[in-house]
């Protein structure tokens, strides 16, 4: 089991890589609705855009926290009770998921908070494993969905009737989670230049492997795609999860330089999701989606104003809010 040792010593970099995630669900959440936008900035059925991207990168944030506060409550308090408060945790996240997107069982509730649950719950099993077994268990979830995907039927009923893998897409969106709780263990364990290496290499892997797999036949079951969930993305988008810490890493930790906002969003992650998507589900009744380019903006500074103020407020207070 891996020591607490400076386990509770916050990395700006893990708030500052969290807070981005959530700077650009806000910004791909709310542009990605006008049709002036670019094609970058939206969710299309295949292919990898920005906008493809965010998910993983807070999934990859979310299994370092739980890789930290895991190992943190288990020092404190033990195994058995640490995985009840674990499972309960993952559960209300569910049901406020549940909550939030709405009754369609197809489709609207296998999004962000949903999956996230599931996923801590699939990843349970394995977070006090070393960091080999935890990426054996990654790809051994991905093979299962891929299988499933491919010769099950499930990938055709997948894309015509819901979003984000459905149903199975938390099989596939642990493996994100737990290649963030690797992470974690290079930044807890390793000197910077180590963690610099190792990171660099291990990230730059995953995205070399999720390109070639993207490239088999037939590619409707193993392109880019978020919607399908299929295994070159997971893959893909994880790697490059890695590389974009590894900026942060460096500007925060290395270099002691700290992004304009990103870390007092990366605090409160979890109010601030629900923040952004009530005040998102809105804007229709505001803004039409054949906006001009001028109106979308206005209103995406309009919409990242409010959830800045509420994440200001909570900041200067000092309220974390978590479950």
């Amino acid at each position: 089991m891996t020591t607490t040792n400076n386990m509770n010593k916050r990395k700006l970099s893990i708030d500052q890589f969290r807070g981005f995630a959530i700077f650009g669900m806000i910004l791909v959440n709310y542009l990605g609705h006008f049709d002036v936008i670019p094609q970058t900035f939206k969710h299309p059925h295949f292919g990898m855009t920005f906008a493809n991207a965010i998910a993983p990168y807070f999934l990859i944030a979310v299994g370092m926290g739980f890789r930290i506060s895991f190992v943190n409550m288990v020092a404190r308090a033990g195994y058995r009770t640490s995985v009840i408060h674990s499972l309960k945790r993952y559960l209300i996240l569910i049901f406020i998921g549940l909550v939030l997107y709405g009754p369609n069982i197809k489709v609207d509730i296998w999004d962000a908070l949903v999956d996230i649950g599931f996923s801590g719950i699939l990843a349970l099993p394995f977070i006090l494993r070393s960091k080999t077994v935890r990426t054996i268990a990654a790809v051994s979830y991905l093979i299962l969905y891929q299988l499933l995907f491919v010769f099950a039927g499930y990938g055709d009923w997948t894309m015509a009737n819901s979003i984000d893998g459905g149903p199975l897409g938390p099989l596939s969106w642990v493996s994100i989670l737990l290649f963030g709780t690797v992470l974690f263990d290079f930044l807890h364990e390793c000197s910077s230049s180590d963690f610099i290496r190792k990171t660099l290499v291990y990230g730059i892997a995953l995205m070399m492997l999720g390109y070639l797999l993207s490239l088999l036949q037939p590619q409707e079951a193993w392109q880019f795609s978020q919607r399908s969930m299929s295994i070159a993305y997971p893959i893909f988008a994880s790697g490059l999860g890695f590389v974009t810490f590894l900026f942060f890493y460096i500007l925060n930790d290395v270099y002691k330089i700290e992004l304009p906002h990103f870390t007092i969003f990366g605090i409160n992650p979890l109010l601030l999701y629900i923040i952004q998507n009530i005040l998102i589900d809105l804007h229709g009744a505001v803004l039409p989606s054949k906006a001009p380019l001028w109106q979308a903006l206005s209103g995406f500074i309009v919409i990242y104003t409010l959830c800045y103020l509420v994440a200001h407020y909570l900041w200067r207070n000092k309220i974390i809010i978590k479950l």
